[in-house]
């Protein structure tokens, strides 16, 4: 649908659109910009966070420039993002092996089977990875390189190389205890890293992929290695690029998982302390709020800008030359500081490759070999049609039938890795801790059903907080970015524009540079430790996204709907009622199902927000509770099954309708 175009003079016909999106407009405005600019304002001063203050200029920054340990946590950062870029590699492998099964039936069981960890909260996991595989005594980890004999490997390499003793006989390492190896833990947790979104987007993008590229391939003879080079992942780059730059810009701007591998700190010695990690314990253990919102702001600066230059790479085509010279430059540029600064050395040598302009060398190169080559007339024959051979036909139907099998097998090998959190989490569950330690991997007699009486007694209060947090939050999320969304595709009106940019512009912030003047904010409105506050900072946070999706959808609707609609009378409110809302219903329900495992997984805000330990939601009170000296693991499983429940029961009643959503909105993206 191609948005009409409303002028100043016809918009007294129009003006009850601005409804549609001035609800959204308020809840942005004071839950996102107004803590944005409170922070930019505060940047200046060396405040802490309630009445006293100081103005101290470009102190702050200047401090921060000079600081070490905060271009050590961008170092961190950058490491991660790294090695989060190669765990990329498992969910394309997975999707490429998925869409190559020529069962429809398979494909659909597969993609759903990958979608049911995607339901497990992501802290429940890196709780379990803490709990269980990186203990030193008992755990898994430690267990397995001790099956393999990848221990004795490690050992003999710790004393080739000299690595200080890190792997020693006798003595198994801490994994988080360790300052030389907690980086490397906070690197593996979560083995294979196949995420279920990314493997579903991978997989859309290959199913749009025309039966008749495939056809043209066999005719010229192609395997299945140059199927994947010259067809699969030329066509779907754009979706790992994609997914690659959100993957290295939420490394950056995101502390969730840190804080729950590694605690507040930045585990021993601030070893894992990542930039979001370094402003919340400059802002709530040393109490420099002021000194945190420099850090914000300096976050958000660099995230846009990183987004800004992953957009002009993404579009490089259809840039223009001044452009891309501009970016060339700044990449050059920033390189050759880096450099000079000695800082972030694989980084500015990175940027430098980058910077310079290879198609121009490329085509210069070229021609210079071309005018040093003689001319030759072609020496081309035909290719010789091979005679029948029974012996390669066997070897190629046997290489064809162990591809098929490896392909399944390397299916259900990651499926197991992906359910294996899932089946330890249940086993243990069902036992007491001597059961636990005694036998912590297989179900034992007797089973203490018990356990889950015990966790229900303790998880219900905050498992009915977050219920009644998500399920809020989503509805105010889904139909006032739904109005928006409205407004925005309908029709092109004065301030739209300037609006929709303002719009884009929060889905580059991090919400956690504003969580300092943003819990000022609530404390102003009385709102800290409230229900309250969760549920409207939730639907604040959510609209950016929500609305940007909406509004594809939205625009997609044919105008003669629209058209026959005005022509019977119906004003702006009836065509919402009676077209869009019966429409959108999938892809609301998609929007929906998103924005709630959003909020039911957050637990940065709520444990900085809530002091009430009734009004907790689930994940903070399972965060406190794994923290506790004495563990009971049968409850505290238990806990985490309960805590994963509404999760399940959400995803098995709208499980067609979130797939289809999901890979359609991939397909079309």
């Amino acid at each position: 649908m191609n948005a009409k175009t409303i002028k100043w003079s016809h918009l007294r016909h129009h003006w009850e659109i601005y409804l549609f999106i001035l609800p959204t407009l308020l809840l942005i405005g004071l839950f996102q910009y107004y803590p944005a600019a409170s922070g930019v304002y505060h940047s200046f001063f060396q405040w802490n966070g309630a009445d006293i203050s100081e103005y101290v200029g470009w102190f702050n920054f200047l401090d921060l420039l000079k600081n070490s340990a905060f271009w050590d946590s961008f170092k961190v950062a950058f490491i991660l993002g790294a090695w989060n870029v190669v765990k990329m590699i498992p969910a394309l492998l997975v999707a490429v092996c998925i869409h190559r099964c020529r069962s429809v039936r398979m494909q659909f069981f597969y993609r759903t089977l990958f979608v049911v960890p995607m339901v497990i909260p992501g802290l429940v996991i890196a709780l379990i990875w803490r709990s269980f595989f990186f203990e030193s005594t008992q755990g898994y980890l430690n267990q397995f390189l001790d099956a393999t004999h990848l221990m004795s490997l490690l050992q003999w390499l710790d004393a080739q190389f000299h690595w200080g003793g890190i792997f020693v006989a006798g003595k198994p390492p801490a994994w988080l205890g360790d300052p030389r190896l907690i980086l490397t833990a906070c690197i593996v947790w979560g083995f294979p890293w196949v995420g279920s979104f990314a493997v579903l987007t991978h997989l859309a993008k290959l199913q749009s992929i025309s039966n008749d590229i495939y056809e043209a391939g066999d005719i010229d003879g192609a395997n299945w290695f140059s199927k994947f080079t010259k067809i699969e992942l030329p066509l779907i780059m754009g979706s790992i690029y994609i997914l690659l730059v959100f993957v290295i810009i939420d490394t950056i701007k995101d502390a969730g998982m840190i804080l729950a591998l590694a605690g507040i700190e930045g585990g021993p010695g601030g070893k894992v302390t990542v930039p979001a990690l370094f402003m919340l314990r400059k802002a709530f253990v040393e109490q420099s709020m002021g000194y945190a919102c420099a850090v914000g702001l300096i976050l958000t600066v660099i995230v846009i800008l990183l987004q800004k230059i992953s957009s002009g790479l993404l579009e490089w085509n259809t840039l223009g030359l001044v452009r891309q010279r501009l970016l060339r430059c700044t990449f050059l540029t920033i390189g050759i500081a880096l450099l000079a600064f000695q800082r972030y050395l694989p980084l500015g040598c990175l940027l430098l490759v980058a910077g310079i302009p290879w198609p121009i060398l490329t085509r210069k190169l070229s021609a210079i070999f071309a005018r040093s080559q003689p001319n030759s007339p072609p020496n081309w024959q035909p290719p010789v049609p091979r005679p029948p051979n029974p012996l390669r036909e066997t070897l190629s139907r046997l290489t064809s039938l162990g591809l098929r099998g490896l392909k399944h097998l390397t299916i259900w090998t990651v499926l197991a890795f992906a359910f294996l959190p899932l089946y330890l989490m249940l086993v243990v569950s069902l036992k007491n801790n001597q059961q636990f330690y005694t036998n912590p991997t297989t179900i034992t007699s007797p089973v203490h059903w018990e356990n889950w009486a015990s966790a229900w007694e303790t998880i219900t209060p905050t498992l009915a907080n977050s219920i009644f947090i998500a399920t809020f939050s989503t509805l105010f999320t889904v139909f006032l970015a739904l109005g928006a969304a409205y407004f925005f595709a309908r029709a092109k009106l004065p301030m739209s524009g300037f609006l929709w940019n303002a719009i884009l512009i929060l889905m580059m912030m991090p919400t956690i540079a504003n969580l300092i003047p943003l819990f000022r904010l609530l404390g102003d409105l009385n709102l800290l430790n409230t229900l309250s506050a969760l549920i409207i900072v939730g639907a604040a946070s959510g609209q950016a996204f929500a609305i940007f999706v909406l509004r594809n959808f939205v625009a997609d609707i044919p105008q003669d709907l629209f058209e026959a609609a005005e022509i019977d009378g119906a004003n702006h409110f009836k065509q919402m009622m009676i077209i869009v809302l019966p429409l959108s219903g999938p892809i609301l329900g998609t929007i929906g199902v998103m924005s709630f495992l959003t909020n039911w997984n957050d637990f940065v805000l709520p444990l900085i927000v809530m002091r009430d330990h009734v009004r907790l939601p689930v994940m903070v009170a399972l965060l406190r509770l794994s923290g506790e000296y004495i563990k009971f693991w049968g409850p505290l499983m238990a806990g985490y099954g309960l805590a994963s429940l509404p999760i399940i029961f959400l995803f098995v009643c709208s499980m067609k309708l979130f797939v289809r959503g999901l890979t359609e909105g991939a397909s079309k993206g």
